[in-house]
């Protein structure tokens, strides 16, 4: 999907193109019309024929740009009179130094054109490769957390499901369908696979403690959502204004938020919490109550369910659970589909 969304979004400058070339050939017709109209070239109306000519050398550059100046020139030159209304036509000397100079000036603007998208184009392929680089990083440090719990890999499997599926539920509700699109589901998707990224921090007697924390082991353990979303900043600090880590800090950092205001880290409420940390909550917490755990047995999809409706308005934000409760059996079916065996103890607890 993301390779789908690069290809489409790698498409729209030529679409452009294609617009704005024949905009600007319909521009020059219309110029030349008024030039007649208006008694023919003489008067100043034959100058506005500079600006489809630029418009064309700027957005297709130098190649297109004189092409269009020529064929722009013509249409005010042998044929155009110098001035209709005594039937007076032009000195070939006039329309072609017009067309000299409207090729020169195509080509100029052209020139710089093409030079700055070459440089654009370079600049874009850097921070590409610099961004996939530090995703690959990221996704690294992920694969470590998988590594220190056997379950944690299925779990981020199931969870980066349902934040998806959830989306596609919201967005048909009239609050979301201008806020969740095709983009942010696809980067929940991708960002939700990070929620628990802080973990590498914490020590393995606490994270792979064989049963329930205490309240000092408790505070270290929540520190996992700050830890993580220190190490997403400094990248976009790099990065400013990429929508992954944008929304990917928010998952990490307010996950363990709860809608009554009695979550961690910063004790956020309400719609105080981030949309796509509330969803990423519900994802979290159906998850862990359908997984056995060293200090509880796996809970059927239907006390699960049973579960959330109680934590509706107080864990968790009441119109997500009751779109979550409305599609209640898709979430039962990824579950069913993305576990190697329902009976698979992790080796640490998931601690809301």
């Amino acid at each position: 999907m993301i390779e789908d969304i690069i290809q489409t979004y790698n498409k729209v400058p030529k679409l452009k193109e294609v617009n704005y070339l024949i905009i600007a050939y319909i521009f020059s017709i219309i110029v030349a019309m008024i030039v007649y109209l208006t008694g023919g070239t003489h008067n100043v109306f034959a100058n506005i024929m500079y600006l489809p000519v630029a418009i064309i050398a700027t957005t297709n550059g130098k190649k297109q740009g004189v092409i269009h100046a020529v064929i722009s020139a013509l249409m005010i030159g042998p044929l155009m009179p110098l001035n209709v209304n005594s039937n007076i036509m032009q000195e070939p000397i006039n329309w072609i130094i017009r067309l000299i100079i409207y090729s020169i000036i195509a080509f100029i603007i052209g020139y710089f054109a093409d030079y700055y998208k070459v440089e654009f184009e370079k600049s874009q392929q850097h921070k590409k490769e610099t961004a996939d680089a530090n995703m690959a990083t990221i996704y690294a440090l992920v694969k470590l957390t998988e590594s220190r719990d056997d379950d944690t890999g299925e779990h981020i499997e199931r969870v980066a499901e349902y934040c998806a599926l959830l989306c596609n539920k919201l967005r048909t509700l009239p609050k979301y369908e201008s806020y969740i699109i095709d983009s942010y589901i696809e980067t929940i998707y991708r960002a939700s696979q990070l929620h628990d990224i802080g973990k590498v921090g914490i020590p393995d007697k606490i994270l792979l403690k064989p049963g329930e924390l205490s309240t000092e082991e408790f505070e270290i353990m929540k520190t996992h959502t700050t830890i993580g979303a220190n190490t997403l900043n400094g990248l976009q600090e790099q990065h400013p204004g990429n929508l992954f880590l944008e929304l990917g800090i928010k998952v990490v950092h307010f996950h363990h938020e709860k809608w009554d205001g009695s979550g961690y880290p910063l004790g956020l409420s309400g719609e105080q919490i981030p949309l796509s940390a509330r969803i990423m909550a519900i994802a979290d917490m159906y998850d862990a109550l359908r997984t056995k755990r060293v200090y509880k047995e796996a809970y059927s999809h239907e006390k699960s369910i049973e579960i959330m409706k109680q934590s509706s308005g107080i864990h968790f934000d009441p119109e997500i659970v009751k779109v979550f409760i409305d599609n209640k059996t898709e979430f039962d079916n990824i579950f069913k589909t993305k576990r190697k065996d329902g009976l698979n103890i992790s080796k640490s607890p998931i601690h809301l």
